[in-house]
């Protein structure tokens, strides 16, 4: 192995990059490092003037749709999955066609949440900017600070994480964005707590019966 070779796979095993030549372990090394990178990033990438708007937006919204295409849209699903359980205002349409529709007729009192790690994806764009027309608020989360995601957006909370080659729709980035997702669901339920703490109970009590 010449030098060149050697240099290369230090700086590979560095930035945590997957490559053909790994071993089991040093793909779980790097996954590991991988997804700490994106947190620790995410996390420096904060802020907090942009997720305290976004909370004020979605308290005062009348309804909320979450939307994303391919792994973002798992991510929105994921958010209202969360945030079901202590307000019935949140919804998610998965048939990007149909979320145009639903997007176009919104109401200035309502609130778009969008997802989209590049911002640039055709589908989700569309939806913005029918949001937009119709009205309503958009808070994104995004990878990126200059997109086209984030020209059309009231409020935009950054991740971090990046994704080579062979990462395509990888979990460091849906892990960085459901840690903001926690964030904002953690400060949400804090600032309407009388009213979230008794959803929970009530949707917690729903799906007892449903255990061994």
């Amino acid at each position: 192995i010449s030098d060149d070779d050697d240099d290369d796979r230090i700086a590979s095993m560095l930035s945590g990059e997957i490559t053909q030549e790994d071993s089991i372990e040093d793909v779980a090394k790097k996954v590991l490092q991988i997804n700490q990178n994106a947190l620790n990033e995410t996390y420096d990438l904060l802020d907090y003037n942009a997720l305290n708007l976004a909370v004020d937006y979605m308290i005062s919204a009348k309804q909320i749709y979450f939307f994303g295409v391919g792994s973002s849209l798992m991510t929105a699903q994921d958010a209202v999955n969360k945030f079901t359980r202590i307000t019935p205002k949140v919804h998610s349409v998965p048939d990007a066609h149909m979320q145009a529709m639903a997007a176009s007729i919104l109401a200035p009192d309502d609130l778009a949440f969008v997802i989209s790690y590049s911002g640039a994806t055709k589908d989700t764009i569309q939806v913005v900017r029918q949001a937009k027309q119709a009205g309503a608020k958009v808070v994104s989360i995004t990878r990126f600070v200059k997109s086209p995601l984030t020209a059309c957006s009231d409020v935009v909370i950054l991740c971090g994480t990046n994704e080579g080659p062979l990462q395509g729709g990888s979990t460091s980035a849906r892990i960085s964005q459901m840690m903001l997702l926690d964030l904002i669901y953690m400060e949400y339920f804090k600032r309407t707590y009388e009213t979230s703490s008794r959803n929970k109970k009530k949707t917690s009590g729903a799906v007892l019966e449903k255990l061994y």
